[in-house]
């Protein structure tokens, strides 16, 4: 009784924390007079046109709308529609901790251990977290996750094709979940987990296809024809190239009408780059997908999914470092299957990938506050900038790196034992022989 005390008291106070930093962010938006991006794109270019009789044409898939709508009920203004985004945003870092508590006690995992890495690393990303809408796509993907945990397979997959509806990169955990049920020899519930996914990406494109098709058309344009962004890890490498005088580059600036809202990189080089990196993530995504096939087919068990676990944060972490777009809001996509992780063992494997994860997201802060909030972003962006992007992005190519490492190296009683390697069962292969 005195242990689940504990974790409700761990809860009661990550939830204060969280509603405290939530409330911080919003009286220094109020008192420095800014504008965020919640103000500028989700109330004006998303919500208001919605609740105007128009169909907002966005970059993202059209169940985006739904968490962009919410906060329009409740205020009128850009101010008020802040309030209840970030409240929004207060109620889904919640559920998060709630659901990150559930999963690491249905698995055996140290809960306490979980709810911490995963506030440690939300407080680091705050201002990403509550002024970008990556938090709603993340936290539908954790559910999915805990009903996978949970044996309840379609539910899981129904809740992933609605992250997947919400921003992409849920899709790229599905052919996990199936490989796992396959080797699983669990096909009834692969089949309905199929049926749940897809029908579900089916029915949400269908309607908003029905309502307007360039809900879908231009989500899929958009990302198809961006440049080379300024903090993918491509850029950070061909800037790195041309400080020695190997190319040429220029930066175009996010308020560039042809820039799709981002600071990016030009130049021969990097535009021949961008062209290529979409099939090599594809490629290197699909690779994770047979490593943990071969895995599983060696005879590696993953009964309390921690492989699966380790997959998840590679195939996440390569449609990052592997992108021609690097966004630093990505990296919350990243901080709940990295805090299962960490909370399922107690070694110095789960220690250096916690602090690993640390380092990346405060070097992603670095360059927020230097790049965007000193220098100004754009042309602005020096050689310092870059080189803080580049250790950013090594990091997280070695931590991408690390958990591929990770997958190989089970513990415990991951790996079945061969035939007649138990002792007992040997003594009993010598007896028949005898016989």
């Amino acid at each position: 009784m005195k242990a689940v005390d504990g974790v409700r008291k761990y809860q009661i106070i990550i939830a204060a924390l969280f509603l405290v930093a939530c409330i911080g962010y919003l009286v220094a938006v109020h008192f420095l007079d800014i504008e965020t991006e919640v103000m500028r794109d989700r109330f004006w270019k998303n919500a208001e046109p919605l609740f105007n009789g128009e169909v907002p044409v966005m970059e993202y898939p059209p169940f985006a709308l739904v968490f962009f709508a919410i906060p329009r009920l409740f205020a009128d203004t850009p101010w008020g529609y802040n309030v209840a985004y970030v409240a929004e945003v207060l109620v889904f870092m919640v559920i998060g901790l709630l659901l990150v508590s559930k999963l690491a006690e249905r698995m055996g995992h140290d809960q306490k251990r979980a709810m911490l890495v995963y506030a440690v690393l939300m407080l680091l990303m705050l201002e990403f977290v509550v002024d970008r809408y990556d938090i709603f796509p993340a936290i539908l993907t954790l559910a999915s996750f805990y009903m996978f945990a949970s044996k309840r397979h379609g539910w899981a997959c129904l809740l992933l094709a609605v992250g997947a509806m919400t921003k992409l990169y849920p899709a790229v955990l599905f052919p996990l979940y199936f490989l796992y049920l396959a080797y699983g020899r669990q096909w009834r519930d692969a089949a309905v987990s199929c049926a749940a996914f897809l029908g579900t990406c089916v029915l949400i494109v269908g309607v908003a296809w029905l309502i307007n098709p360039e809900l879908i058309t231009n989500f899929l344009s958009y990302h198809t024809d961006r440049p080379l962004q300024i903090e993918s890890v491509p850029a950070s490498v061909v800037y790195l190239l041309s400080m020695f005088g190997l190319t040429e580059v220029w930066i175009q600036p996010f308020a560039d009408p042809d820039s799709f809202g981002s600071d990016n990189l030009m130049g021969p080089l990097p535009d021949a780059v961008a062209s290529v990196m979409m099939p090599l993530m594809v490629v290197l995504i699909l690779a994770v997908y047979a490593y943990y096939a071969v895995l599983r087919h060696r005879g590696v068990r993953d009964d309390d999914l921690r492989i699966i676990g380790l997959a998840a944060v590679a195939v996440l972490m390569l449609f990052m470092v592997a992108n021609k777009v690097f966004s630093s809001q990505y990296l919350i996509w990243a901080i709940a299957p990295i805090a299962f992780v960490v909370a399922s063992r107690d070694t110095g494997f789960e220690r250096r990938l916690l602090w690993l994860s640390v380092l990346v997201l405060v070097l992603t802060q670095a360059n927020f506050a230097y790049n965007a909030g000193y220098l100004g972003g754009g042309e602005n962006i020096n050689d310092l900038g870059m080189m803080v992007i580049l250790a950013r992005n090594v990091l997280a190519v070695w931590l991408t790196c690390m958990v591929l490492d990770g997958m190989r190296r089970p513990t415990g009683d991951a790996v079945s034992p061969p035939p007649g390697s138990d002792p007992v069962e040997r003594r009993v292969i010598i007896s028949r022989r005898a016989r």
